[in-house]
């Protein structure tokens, strides 16, 4: 019920933001830089997160957690940061203030963090203030992971709807209720929004909407990797989970990475400069359309969180797996990267 309400609320809300963008001008102005040619409004995102929030809200009355309250706390922080920013663009430190105040708040008030490195580099328990930096890290990198892949229509909200399904399946055969529902209200309210944003959009989800889910997708993963260390039966062993959780966010951990690091080693720029070097830039250089492309990146995340699993049941050991995954995303997103070159030479030279 936690997604049909979500689901629900959502799809019944966007259009009246639709025409409330539209009305107001409250809409991102196509330039020279992005991929849309039309005045097209960035409040998905208040959609999304009303009708999460209303639904998580309700189906978890009942359901109290230590963490819950500082959850919500800093999600309201990310939302209302995010909403400034889609209505008076923010410079980017300002922004960041706003994600670190919600990062403390979950990580300190709240205690959602890794307090283990599950045997890398030998390492197991850690200090309460490194605890809090990495996981710090860890929720800054994800939540910026998806703000940076929210670049064509429908792929932020398809990957998440992959990232939240699958924690929720795994949430269910834990017995986790209070963090299947939030994964579930999520799902359902970025499936209502994928409705008017997927095959032609008519919104975006804008910052609001790119931070919050971004957010919960850090939440999420780090309860699955404390979670399957005291789960019994036990299903993920040491850094088992970290490297399942790796494939889950494997697009815009990856993506992310390839373009910061093109930014700031190659380019000497600064990591937030926009460019045209994400893999889905690629895909739509190579002649696809936007749905075609975000297809592709969804068949490749589900894929790959296929492929860890099958090294998991195989016993194959948990740094491979990683390694595996890692590996075989960096192979495949040169795919793109070749053919657009290819197509490149051809036009020039029938030039």
């Amino acid at each position: 019920m936690a997604l049909v309400t979500a689901f629900a609320i959502t799809f019944g809300s966007i259009p009246a933001i639709i025409r409330l963008s539209l009305a107001k001008r409250l809409y991102d102005q196509p330039d020279a830089r992005k991929i849309h040619d039309s005045r097209i409004g960035a409040l998905g995102g208040v959609g999304i997160f009303g009708g999460m929030l209303f639904s998580f809200v309700f189906f978890t009355s009942h359901l109290p957690n230590p963490a819950l309250n500082s959850i919500i706390a800093a999600m309201l922080v990310l939302f209302v940061t995010g909403l400034k920013d889609d209505l008076y663009p923010m410079v980017p430190y300002k922004k960041f203030i706003g994600q670190f105040i919600a990062v403390l708040i979950v990580t300190i008030q709240g205690d959602v963090r890794l307090k283990s490195l599950y045997g890398i580099w030998d390492i197991w328990g850690l200090p309460d203030w490194l605890s809090i930096a990495l996981t710090s890290f860890f929720f800054l990198g994800i939540i910026n992971s998806f703000n940076f892949i929210d670049g064509i229509n429908g792929l932020a909200g398809g990957i998440g709807v992959i990232v939240c399904g699958t924690y929720a399946f795994w949430f269910w055969f834990m017995n986790e209720p209070l963090f299947q529902i939030l994964a579930l209200s999520l799902t359902g309210a970025l499936s209502a929004f994928l409705r008017y944003n997927l095959l032609k959009a008519r919104i975006f989800m804008g910052d609001s909407g790119a931070m919050i889910l971004g957010f919960l997708s850090a939440v999420l993963t780090v309860y699955f990797i404390q979670k399957s260390e005291t789960f019994q039966p036990l299903v993920f062993e040491n850094i088992e989970a970290l490297s399942f959780a790796m494939a889950i966010l494997i697009i815009p951990i990856f993506d992310t990475a390839r373009v910061v690091f093109i930014r700031v080693v190659l380019l000497k720029r600064s990591p937030f400069f926009a460019d045209r070097n994400h893999i889905h830039h690629a895909l739509l250089d190579c002649k696809l359309n936007h749905f075609q492309a975000a297809s592709i990146l969804f068949i490749t995340n589900i894929g790959l969180i296929l492929l860890a699993w099958f090294l998991h049941t195989t016993g194959v050991p948990a740094k491979f797996q990683a390694l595996v995954v890692f590996a075989t995303a960096l192979a495949l997103s040169q795919i793109p990267f070749f053919i657009k070159n290819k197509l490149k030479r051809t036009t020039n030279g029938g030039s």
